[in-house]
């Protein structure tokens, strides 16, 4: 069956496609990477999707280790400041996952900074966007 140009993955069409990759993180990347869409641009927001999803979820990983052993230090005084940074964390994220989800919709691939640079090693045809 040929799909149709004005068509992405799953027949949705790229501005929708790459809007449902964005809005449900990691999931909807995926799935919409496994559709396998003919646009570089949308296959880009879905792995840029994949990508912020997973360095979110390291991070916070990461945050629970750090406060793990500054327990076991018995250094409970940073514990906060941790804290503060994942915080911080959480409203970037938020925020870049907020920008990425309404540009996807509109039509568009955002460049989110480092993850952007993380996404073309993965989708090389990225780097005109």
């Amino acid at each position: 069956m040929i799909q149709d140009p004005q068509q992405s993955a799953f027949g949705l069409a790229p501005n929708v496609a790459a809007g449902l990759a964005s809005l449900f993180g990691w999931v909807g990347g995926l799935v919409v990477l496994l559709g396998k869409p003919p646009q570089p641009w949308v296959r880009f927001v879905a792995v840029e999707s994949i990508v912020l999803s997973v360095a979110y979820i390291i991070l916070w990983i990461a945050i629970g280790v750090v406060n793990a052993m500054l327990g076991v230090a018995h250094l409970w005084a940073l514990i906060p400041i941790i804290g503060l940074v994942g915080v911080v964390a959480g409203i970037a994220y938020f925020i870049g996952w907020l920008l990425m989800t309404i540009k996807a919709f509109q039509g568009q691939a955002m460049r989110l900074p480092l993850v952007a640079d993380w996404a073309d090693r993965y989708v090389p045809a990225s780097s005109n966007l």
